[in-house]
């Protein structure tokens, strides 16, 4: 009779272990789903020109300044979940327009130089998911993590005496931003929004900024709707 007990109870616990292992893989293969969406929208940034003037020297305050236009995105990323957050990628495209005004006649810069700046990103952001009660990847996520970019600037010199410049192909920084997907549609889909900004290194130096000064580097703000697969 003990040997039977023994049995069934053995019987019982390998299907129960059984069971387990299953749901565990289940839950694995479940969780390493790949999420995909595409993001388009607009933004501001690019190139941060140096404002402070005085570390330049002495010139008038208004010697120097920049203007920046608004741009167009785009992007394409891949969410990988890691435990209950997730890992998000992809490659991103950003154009955006930029002015510099030179007023200095003390320095014989007078002008107009206007820019094209077109960066294509590679950002890698840890998404952390809040409110998961009806949102299993969370009805909204916050991302925080890096992100490397090509530069492709291409300069316009109007008429006048503008400064020389140099332009750095590679730069790169921290990136901070979030998103959400509350819509979902007949095809299974989803539809949301996203706000990103991004602070990093230098692209674009001259005259007015200079490397070893603190303001320039790269920076941009970006906001669209995303379409999740």
């Amino acid at each position: 009779m003990m040997h039977g007990k023994r049995i069934i109870v053995g019987s019982v616990l390998a299907l129960l272990l059984m069971g387990c292992a299953t749901s565990n893989v289940t839950t694995e293969r479940t969780s390493t789903k790949l999420t995909y969406r595409f993001q388009v929208g607009t933004n501001r940034g690019g190139v941060v020109e140096n404002t402070d003037l005085t570390v330049v020297g002495s010139i008038p305050v208004d010697a120097y300044s920049g203007a920046t236009s608004k741009g167009v995105n785009v992007s394409g990323k891949v969410i990988v979940p890691l435990k209950r957050n997730a890992i998000e990628t992809g490659l991103d495209f950003m154009h955006n327009g930029q002015t510099f005004t030179y007023n200095d006649d003390a320095n014989g810069f007078v002008g107009e130089r206007k820019l094209g700046v077109n960066q294509l990103m590679i950002p890698i952001t840890y998404s952390i998911g809040l409110f998961r009660n009806k949102h299993p990847e969370g009805l909204l996520q916050i991302k925080v993590g890096y992100a490397a970019q090509l530069n492709i600037i291409s300069v316009s010199d109007g008429n006048g005496s503008m400064p020389n410049f140099s332009t750095k192909p590679f730069s790169n920084g921290a990136t901070l931003g979030f998103s959400t997907t509350p819509f979902r549609l007949k095809n299974g889909a989803k539809l949301g929004f996203y706000v990103d900004g991004y602070r990093g290194t230098q692209a674009y130096e001259d005259f007015y900024n200079r490397s070893e000064f603190e303001m320039p580097g790269t920076a941009f703000i970006k906001y669209g709707i995303i379409y999740q697969f």
